[in-house]
């Protein structure tokens, strides 16, 4: 894309499989291209808002019977859930959350698969690949929850609702660009709801702590001393650095 041609979505798109049979869909990765591309001094900003590394949690999945030759459906059972959310400036006034919530039950590096999950869905909200992320089933293990195109100026995800305030057309190359604030509030088994978050200065939230609590516990480290008192901030600047030290102990424990 350095040659100045334009971001064409159509030449990475992937068919996914669902309930009404195939669509089209622009995975994460190629939604930050096609983003950094139009957007160069945009932002992105990822924030842990709930994680849980000992709650059970079970998900159905198909696996391969060889004997049977055919597919069968199991329920994996395994122990932890992390929930992300996304902020996109675009830098020329425009602006999207996301919130995704994901299991180590459907995915191993679930902590990884809810922050990406959480950029996905702030991008479709903004129109990154929103018209290529029809409404699929979240079985289906993709990684953001996909939306509908729009209908009268809004979006209708799988687990939640876009709501969309500004002007908005189609561009030349499908996406829907406009000025306004979008915010992408997901709800449901695979999503928590997007929340206009409390001040920096707040008390920190019950589930900060809790969270702060189960990290220290796995990180076999001393809870901080004035865990009552963080602020908001504190709290959340405590949850990325402790969430960093857990991920880089698991890629210790794999490499070892």
């Amino acid at each position: 894309m350095s040659n100045g041609q334009t971001f064409n979505p159509r030449e990475h798109l992937i068919n996914i499989k669902n309930g009404k049979g195939v669509s089209e869909y622009l995975e994460v990765k190629w939604r930050l291209v096609w983003f950094r591309q139009e957007c160069p001094q945009g932002t992105i900003e990822t924030e842990i808002v709930h994680l849980d590394l000992d709650k059970d949690v079970e998900a159905e999945a198909f696996v391969w019977n060889a004997e049977k030759r055919r597919s069968e459906k199991v329920v994996k059972t395994a122990k932890g859930v992390a929930i992300f959310r996304a902020t996109v400036h675009d830098g020329k006034g425009g602006s999207a959350t996301g919130t995704k919530s994901e299991n180590a039950a459907n995915f191993p590096d679930f902590i990884e698969k809810a922050e990406s999950g959480s950029i996905g869905r702030a991008l479709a909200a903004l129109g990154y690949g929103t018209q290529f992320a029809p409404e699929l089933n979240e079985e289906q293990r993709i990684v953001d929850a996909p939306v509908e195109r729009p209908t009268n100026g809004s979006y209708a995800g799988s687990n939640g609702n876009s709501h969309i305030q500004g002007g908005f057309a189609a561009t030349a190359n499908g996406r829907f660009s406009g000025q306004g604030q979008q915010s992408a509030n997901a709800q449901g088994p695979n999503g928590g709801a997007s929340k206009s978050e409390p001040a920096p200065d707040a008390a920190a939230t019950e589930q900060q702590i809790s969270s702060i609590k189960k990290l220290c516990q796995h990180l076999e480290k001393p809870e901080p001393d004035n865990l009552s008192n963080l602020t908001f901030l504190n709290a959340k600047q405590l949850l990325q650095q402790f969430t960093e030290e857990y991920r880089a102990q698991k890629q210790q424990k794999k490499a070892s």
